[in-house]
């Protein structure tokens, strides 16, 4: 049964004439054609038909992620990255000739930067390395957090803004480097950005296909050939599909908004997709023509980490089977963007008030589907997912509810064309 019905004109579900040139209303996104054969009712109703909405923080999953994301606002968020090179080569070439790593005479990560010049850093920044080997919980925020110290620093270089180009160098310790060739042990670099003012870094990712690399130069000798090293991950062991995506990651040591029910987050740090189930009855999605499906959230502001950057939010239909419950897995198989005619927003985190994403190509397409062919649900997405700390918040419908999410939908009963 319908919950609300909206006003369409001065009467509820008011009559209107248009003209419609044959006995149906085109198959394309916008209202029908106009021509002034027959007379089509329109009728305009809006429906608490969200019954399911949730928030799942950690998507993409670590490892995954397309950027790695360093960033510095004091209390308010502190990210870092995390880069293994779990297997280093122990031969040099010198005078065409395979030779023994025997000693190092410098060693320099090289870093891919995907930092536009929107959002490069406006102050100089200093990028420091630290040793973050460990035979603890190696990917635990907090136990990585702890190796971020003195005895444990590896090198660092300072950039200016204008500097800040398509890559950086910076230099880490040979001793460190020499030890770990010489012994065939791990060495795993975290990286940190440090500035007097608040900063953001997007560094290439082997997910990517751009990654970090290690360039090792065993001599002087300009018939030397150095040495670059990517990155790889043998842990945990006996487990290539887990570990290789652990070649590279992010990871949050302070900040990062937690998710409450009351709101649905999207994009943030830990980066968060949002998931809305939809149960509509029958009679609006098999019984007439969709004209137009719109969902009306209410966005609220969040300020934690510039909220006047604004980021594009995408509503991505949900192609896992209907066999699929978990909600982490169904927010994996998404549509891409663009699909089925789901238009973006760009929204600023800052900002609040309502709004609306076009959903009726999306929704013409469950009409006479089964539940268990076509689910209907859709995701929320960030467009700078992983690359920007900025979070969108929307009232769930755990929130109060003259603000929680609506389905407004515009369509033309089967009667109007003569069907009974």
């Amino acid at each position: 049964m319908l919950k609300r019905v909206t006003l369409l004109g001065v009467a509820a579900f008011a009559a209107v004439s248009i003209a419609a040139c044959s006995d149906k209303l085109e198959a394309g996104l916008s209202c029908p054609l106009l021509c002034p054969e027959q007379t089509v009712t329109l009728l305009d109703t809006t429906i608490d038909a969200v019954v399911v909405d949730t928030t799942i923080t950690g998507l993409p999953p670590i490892g995954t992620e397309n950027f790695l994301m360093l960033s510095s606002h004091g209390d308010t968020l502190d990210t870092r990255a995390i880069v293994r090179f779990d297997t280093l080569p122990q031969t040099f070439t010198i005078n065409a000739v395979d030779s023994t790593i025997t000693q190092i005479d410098s060693a320099y990560l090289l870093m891919p930067l995907l930092t536009d010049s929107t959002h490069r850093p406006s102050a100089p920044v200093t990028i420091e390395a630290y040793d973050v080997d460990t035979t603890g919980a190696d990917t635990s925020s907090a136990a990585l957090a702890s190796l971020f110290r003195a005895d444990r620093f590896l090198g660092s270089k300072t950039f200016a803004p204008e500097s800040l180009l398509d890559s950086i160098r910076v230099p880490i310790n040979t001793d460190t480097v020499l030890d770990r060739v010489t012994n065939g042990t791990h060495l795993r670099v975290g990286l940190k950005i440090v500035s007097g003012s608040g900063a953001d870094l997007r560094l290439g990712s082997t997910q990517l296909g751009a990654p970090i690399t290690l360039t090792i130069k065993a001599s002087l000798d300009s018939t030397a050939t150095p040495v670059s090293v990517t990155p790889l991950s043998s842990t945990p062991k006996d487990q290539p599909f887990l570990a290789g995506p652990l070649a590279d990651y992010t990871i949050v040591v302070t900040g990062g908004t937690g998710a409450t029910p009351e709101l649905l987050g999207v994009g943030g740090v830990p980066s968060r997709r949002s998931y809305l189930k939809f149960d509509l009855p029958s009679r609006l999605v098999d019984s007439t023509t969709i004209v137009r499906a719109s969902l009306e959230l209410t966005q609220v502001p969040n300020r934690r980490v510039d909220p006047l950057d604004s980021v594009y939010v995408y509503p991505l239909a949900v192609l896992a089977a209907p066999a699929v419950t978990d909600v982490s897995t169904l927010l994996q198989f998404l549509s891409n963007n663009g699909q089925f005619g789901l238009d973006s927003l760009l929204l600023a985190p800052g900002d609040s008030g309502q709004r609306v994403f076009q959903l009726v190509g999306l929704v013409r397409t469950w009409h006479l589907q089964p539940l268990t062919v076509s689910p209907r649900s859709i995701a929320l997405r960030s467009g700078a997912e992983g690359q920007l700390p900025g979070e969108i918040d929307f009232v769930s419908t755990k929130g109060p509810v003259e603000l929680r999410p609506r389905l407004r939908i515009t369509y033309v009963p089967q009667t109007s064309f003569g069907v009974p």
